[in-house]
Protein backbone atom coordinates (compact mmCIF):
# COMPACT_ATOMS: atom_id res chain seq x y z
CA UNK A 1 0.00 0.00 0.00
CA UNK A 2 3.00 2.15 0.90
CA UNK A 3 4.44 1.55 -1.99
CA UNK A 4 1.74 2.46 -4.25
CA UNK A 5 0.82 5.71 -2.57
CA UNK A 6 4.52 6.46 -3.44
CA UNK A 7 4.21 5.45 -7.13
CA UNK A 8 1.31 7.74 -7.28
CA UNK A 9 2.99 10.88 -5.75
CA UNK A 10 6.08 10.48 -8.09
CA UNK A 11 3.24 9.97 -11.17
CA UNK A 12 1.33 12.97 -10.24
CA UNK A 13 4.78 14.85 -9.75
CA UNK A 14 5.84 13.96 -13.51
CA UNK A 15 2.28 14.83 -14.83
CA UNK A 16 2.70 18.25 -13.44
CA UNK A 17 6.42 18.79 -14.56
CA UNK A 18 5.42 17.82 -18.09
CA UNK A 19 2.44 20.24 -18.11
CA UNK A 20 4.36 22.62 -16.86
CA UNK A 21 7.27 22.32 -19.49
CA UNK A 22 4.82 21.17 -22.80
CA UNK A 23 5.11 23.52 -25.35
CA UNK A 24 5.84 23.29 -28.96
CA UNK A 25 8.75 25.47 -30.58
CA UNK A 26 8.98 25.74 -34.46
CA UNK A 27 11.51 28.16 -36.74
CA UNK A 28 11.19 29.52 -39.80
CA UNK A 29 12.74 29.62 -42.52
CA UNK A 30 15.68 26.76 -40.46
CA UNK A 31 17.78 27.08 -44.06
CA UNK A 32 19.19 29.66 -46.34
CA UNK A 33 19.10 32.14 -43.85
CA UNK A 34 21.33 35.16 -44.91
CA UNK A 35 22.79 37.56 -42.11
CA UNK A 36 20.45 40.32 -41.56
CA UNK A 37 17.15 37.99 -42.46
CA UNK A 38 14.56 38.08 -40.07
CA UNK A 39 13.29 34.54 -38.78
CA UNK A 40 10.22 33.67 -36.74
CA UNK A 41 10.48 31.57 -33.68
CA UNK A 42 7.07 30.46 -32.94
CA UNK A 43 6.25 29.02 -29.36
CA UNK A 44 2.80 27.40 -28.24
CA UNK A 45 2.19 26.32 -25.09
CA UNK A 46 -1.33 26.81 -22.58
CA UNK A 47 -2.07 30.12 -21.56
CA UNK A 48 1.00 31.69 -23.38
CA UNK A 49 0.24 35.41 -25.43
CA UNK A 50 1.51 38.41 -26.61
CA UNK A 51 -0.42 39.87 -23.46
CA UNK A 52 0.93 37.26 -20.85
CA UNK A 53 4.13 37.32 -21.60
CA UNK A 54 6.52 39.18 -18.93
CA UNK A 55 8.05 42.18 -21.06
CA UNK A 56 10.72 43.37 -18.56
CA UNK A 57 12.21 39.82 -18.27
CA UNK A 58 11.75 39.08 -21.95
CA UNK A 59 14.34 41.81 -23.11
CA UNK A 60 17.01 40.91 -20.19
CA UNK A 61 16.88 37.46 -22.55
CA UNK A 62 19.78 36.15 -23.97
CA UNK A 63 19.05 34.60 -27.50
CA UNK A 64 22.92 34.07 -28.37
CA UNK A 65 23.78 35.21 -31.72
CA UNK A 66 20.34 36.29 -32.69
CA UNK A 67 18.53 39.98 -31.26
CA UNK A 68 14.91 40.26 -30.89
CA UNK A 69 13.10 42.22 -32.65
CA UNK A 70 9.79 42.26 -32.13
CA UNK A 71 7.13 39.45 -30.38
CA UNK A 72 3.56 38.97 -32.50
CA UNK A 73 0.73 36.93 -31.94
CA UNK A 74 0.23 34.21 -34.28
CA UNK A 75 -3.14 33.67 -36.38
CA UNK A 76 -3.66 30.30 -34.00
CA UNK A 77 -3.37 31.95 -30.99
CA UNK A 78 0.26 30.98 -30.36
CA UNK A 79 3.05 33.57 -30.06
CA UNK A 80 5.42 34.53 -32.63
CA UNK A 81 9.25 35.79 -31.46
CA UNK A 82 10.71 38.35 -34.68
CA UNK A 83 14.73 37.31 -34.70
CA UNK A 84 17.44 38.56 -36.92
CA UNK A 85 21.15 37.13 -37.08
CA UNK A 86 23.96 39.41 -37.98
CA UNK A 87 26.80 37.22 -37.75
CA UNK A 88 27.75 34.56 -40.96
CA UNK A 89 28.73 30.93 -40.05
CA UNK A 90 27.85 28.21 -37.56
CA UNK A 91 25.73 30.31 -34.76
CA UNK A 92 23.46 29.13 -32.36
CA UNK A 93 20.01 29.80 -30.75
CA UNK A 94 20.26 30.00 -27.25
CA UNK A 95 17.87 28.24 -24.81
CA UNK A 96 15.52 31.24 -23.42
CA UNK A 97 13.22 30.46 -20.73
CA UNK A 98 10.25 32.85 -21.71
CA UNK A 99 8.42 33.84 -18.58
CA UNK A 100 4.35 34.67 -18.49
CA UNK A 101 1.24 34.46 -16.26
CA UNK A 102 -1.72 32.16 -16.34
CA UNK A 103 -4.37 32.24 -14.10
CA UNK A 104 -2.83 34.26 -11.78
CA UNK A 105 0.35 32.04 -12.29
CA UNK A 106 3.72 32.67 -13.35
CA UNK A 107 4.97 30.11 -15.62
CA UNK A 108 7.57 29.97 -18.32
CA UNK A 109 8.51 27.78 -21.29
CA UNK A 110 12.25 27.23 -21.96
CA UNK A 111 13.17 27.09 -25.16
CA UNK A 112 15.39 24.12 -27.02
CA UNK A 113 18.93 25.90 -28.08
CA UNK A 114 19.43 25.45 -32.30
CA UNK A 115 22.60 25.22 -34.17
CA UNK A 116 21.78 27.08 -37.56
CA UNK A 117 23.85 28.01 -40.11
CA UNK A 118 23.89 31.56 -41.45
CA UNK A 119 25.16 32.45 -45.47
CA UNK A 120 27.06 35.97 -45.37
CA UNK A 121 25.88 38.56 -48.11
CA UNK A 122 29.58 38.73 -49.75
CA UNK A 123 30.82 36.30 -52.31
CA UNK A 124 31.90 33.17 -50.73
CA UNK A 125 34.59 32.78 -53.50
CA UNK A 126 35.88 36.75 -53.34
CA UNK A 127 34.92 37.81 -50.22
CA UNK A 128 36.16 41.48 -50.29
CA UNK A 129 35.59 42.10 -53.70
CA UNK A 130 32.86 44.85 -52.18
CA UNK A 131 34.77 46.39 -49.71
CA UNK A 132 37.46 49.23 -50.73
CA UNK A 133 40.44 49.82 -49.45
CA UNK A 134 41.01 53.26 -47.65
CA UNK A 135 42.25 56.05 -49.79
CA UNK A 136 45.84 57.50 -48.75
CA UNK A 137 45.98 61.21 -47.82
CA UNK A 138 46.08 63.54 -50.28
CA UNK A 139 49.10 65.36 -50.07
CA UNK A 140 49.08 69.19 -51.65
CA UNK A 141 52.34 70.27 -53.71
CA UNK A 142 51.74 73.68 -52.42
CA UNK A 143 50.58 76.06 -49.88
CA UNK A 144 47.25 77.23 -49.84
CA UNK A 145 48.68 80.79 -51.01
CA UNK A 146 49.69 79.47 -53.94
CA UNK A 147 46.11 78.33 -54.84
CA UNK A 148 44.70 81.55 -54.11
CA UNK A 149 45.08 83.33 -57.96
CA UNK A 150 42.89 80.68 -59.25
CA UNK A 151 40.44 80.64 -56.94
CA UNK A 152 40.17 84.27 -57.58
CA UNK A 153 40.11 83.71 -60.71
CA UNK A 154 37.33 81.25 -60.75
CA UNK A 155 35.20 83.72 -58.46
CA UNK A 156 35.69 86.11 -61.09
CA UNK A 157 34.53 84.16 -63.70
CA UNK A 158 31.69 82.81 -61.79
CA UNK A 159 30.49 86.25 -61.66
CA UNK A 160 30.63 87.50 -64.78
CA UNK A 161 28.86 84.32 -66.11
CA UNK A 162 26.34 84.93 -63.59
CA UNK A 163 25.60 89.22 -64.86
CA UNK A 164 25.79 87.78 -68.24
CA UNK A 165 23.34 85.22 -67.35
CA UNK A 166 20.84 87.86 -65.61
CA UNK A 167 21.50 90.65 -68.45
CA UNK A 168 20.62 88.11 -71.53
CA UNK A 169 17.85 86.86 -69.17
CA UNK A 170 16.62 90.46 -68.77
CA UNK A 171 16.85 91.61 -72.31
CA UNK A 172 15.19 88.64 -73.91
CA UNK A 173 11.90 89.13 -71.06
CA UNK A 174 8.78 90.54 -72.31
CA UNK A 175 7.47 93.45 -70.52
CA UNK A 176 4.62 93.64 -68.71
CA UNK A 177 0.85 95.15 -69.61
CA UNK A 178 2.23 97.16 -66.74
CA UNK A 179 5.34 98.44 -67.78
CA UNK A 180 4.57 99.44 -70.91
CA UNK A 181 1.52 101.26 -69.93
CA UNK A 182 4.26 102.94 -67.29
CA UNK A 183 6.45 103.68 -70.32
CA UNK A 184 4.17 106.28 -72.20
CA UNK A 185 3.65 109.15 -71.16
CA UNK A 186 0.00 110.25 -69.14
CA UNK A 187 -1.17 112.30 -71.76
CA UNK A 188 -0.09 110.61 -74.33
CA UNK A 189 -1.78 106.83 -72.84
CA UNK A 190 -4.72 109.55 -71.70
CA UNK A 191 -5.22 110.46 -75.58
CA UNK A 192 -4.48 107.30 -76.69
CA UNK A 193 -7.29 105.07 -74.73
CA UNK A 194 -9.77 108.15 -75.39
CA UNK A 195 -9.45 107.75 -78.96
CA UNK A 196 -9.53 103.77 -78.34
CA UNK A 197 -13.12 104.32 -76.85
CA UNK A 198 -14.32 106.14 -80.02
CA UNK A 199 -13.83 103.27 -81.99
CA UNK A 200 -15.32 100.45 -80.18
CA UNK A 201 -19.08 102.12 -80.55
CA UNK A 202 -20.39 101.35 -77.35
CA UNK A 203 -23.26 104.39 -77.89
CA UNK A 204 -24.12 103.31 -80.95
CA UNK A 205 -24.79 99.64 -79.24
CA UNK A 206 -26.56 100.66 -76.64
CA UNK A 207 -24.01 100.57 -73.80
CA UNK A 208 -24.33 104.07 -72.39
CA UNK A 209 -23.40 103.09 -69.17
CA UNK A 210 -20.18 101.40 -70.10
CA UNK A 211 -19.15 104.08 -72.08
CA UNK A 212 -19.29 106.83 -68.98
CA UNK A 213 -17.66 104.15 -67.12
CA UNK A 214 -14.37 103.85 -69.14
CA UNK A 215 -14.81 107.53 -70.06
CA UNK A 216 -14.63 108.15 -65.99
CA UNK A 217 -11.56 105.58 -65.72
CA UNK A 218 -9.35 107.22 -68.31
CA UNK A 219 -9.78 110.69 -66.93
CA UNK A 220 -9.25 109.21 -62.98
CA UNK A 221 -6.21 107.09 -64.35
CA UNK A 222 -4.42 109.76 -66.11
CA UNK A 223 -4.82 112.04 -62.61
CA UNK A 224 -3.52 109.44 -60.57
CA UNK A 225 -0.38 108.83 -62.73
CA UNK A 226 0.12 112.32 -63.48
CA UNK A 227 -0.58 113.54 -59.40
CA UNK A 228 0.85 110.55 -58.27
CA UNK A 229 -2.44 109.82 -56.45
CA UNK A 230 -4.95 106.89 -55.94
CA UNK A 231 -7.98 107.81 -57.58
CA UNK A 232 -8.80 104.46 -59.58
CA UNK A 233 -10.31 103.55 -55.90
CA UNK A 234 -11.47 106.78 -54.30
CA UNK A 235 -15.11 108.46 -54.37
CA UNK A 236 -15.30 111.32 -56.12
CA UNK A 237 -15.50 114.08 -53.22
CA UNK A 238 -12.51 111.74 -51.88
CA UNK A 239 -10.46 112.43 -55.01
CA UNK A 240 -11.48 116.18 -54.69
CA UNK A 241 -9.95 116.11 -51.30
CA UNK A 242 -6.97 115.14 -52.49
CA UNK A 243 -6.24 116.93 -55.43
CA UNK A 244 -6.99 120.47 -53.27
CA UNK A 245 -3.16 121.34 -52.85
CA UNK A 246 -1.90 119.73 -56.14
CA UNK A 247 -4.18 121.44 -58.55
CA UNK A 248 -5.73 124.95 -59.11
CA UNK A 249 -9.13 125.13 -57.40
CA UNK A 250 -11.22 125.84 -60.55
CA UNK A 251 -9.38 122.98 -62.45
CA UNK A 252 -10.21 120.61 -58.92
CA UNK A 253 -13.99 121.55 -59.29
CA UNK A 254 -14.83 121.34 -62.75
CA UNK A 255 -13.25 117.60 -62.61
CA UNK A 256 -15.34 117.27 -59.76
CA UNK A 257 -18.31 117.92 -61.41
CA UNK A 258 -17.70 116.39 -64.33
CA UNK A 259 -17.10 113.04 -62.41
CA UNK A 260 -20.19 113.42 -60.64
CA UNK A 261 -21.73 113.78 -64.04
CA UNK A 262 -20.67 110.42 -64.97
CA UNK A 263 -21.47 109.13 -61.66
CA UNK A 264 -25.13 109.94 -62.46
CA UNK A 265 -24.84 107.54 -66.05
CA UNK A 266 -23.39 104.49 -64.33
CA UNK A 267 -25.32 104.72 -60.80
CA UNK A 268 -28.39 106.64 -60.85
CA UNK A 269 -29.48 105.70 -64.71
CA UNK A 270 -29.43 108.78 -66.08
CA UNK A 271 -29.59 108.72 -69.82
CA UNK A 272 -27.77 112.02 -71.76
CA UNK A 273 -28.32 112.61 -74.95
CA UNK A 274 -26.43 112.41 -78.07
CA UNK A 275 -25.36 116.15 -77.77
CA UNK A 276 -24.43 116.00 -74.17
CA UNK A 277 -22.06 112.80 -74.73
CA UNK A 278 -20.81 114.02 -77.47
CA UNK A 279 -19.61 117.13 -74.93
CA UNK A 280 -18.64 114.90 -72.52
CA UNK A 281 -16.56 113.40 -74.74
CA UNK A 282 -14.93 116.73 -75.70
CA UNK A 283 -14.58 117.91 -72.07
CA UNK A 284 -12.43 114.88 -70.67
CA UNK A 285 -10.17 115.49 -73.62
CA UNK A 286 -10.01 118.75 -72.49
CA UNK A 287 -9.11 117.95 -69.12
CA UNK A 288 -6.01 115.94 -70.88
CA UNK A 289 -4.90 118.32 -73.22
CA UNK A 290 -4.86 120.91 -70.46
CA UNK A 291 -2.21 119.42 -68.10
Amino acid sequence: MFLYKKALIVVILFVSVVGLYAFEQTLSPQQDITVGDKVVLNIKAEGLTVDSLDKGKLAEANFGDFELLDVQPAQDGSVDFILSVYKAGKVELLSVEIPYEYIDQKKFVKTNAMPIEVKSVLDPKNPSADILDIKGIIKFRHGLLWYLPFLIILIILSLAVYFVYKYIKKKNRKPTREEIIQSIPPKEYALKQLDELSTLNLIEQGHIKEYYDKLSDIIRFYISRTYSVDGMEKTTTELYSMLKNKISPEYNRELKNYLINCDFVKFAKLVPSQEDIKNDFDIAKGFVEKL
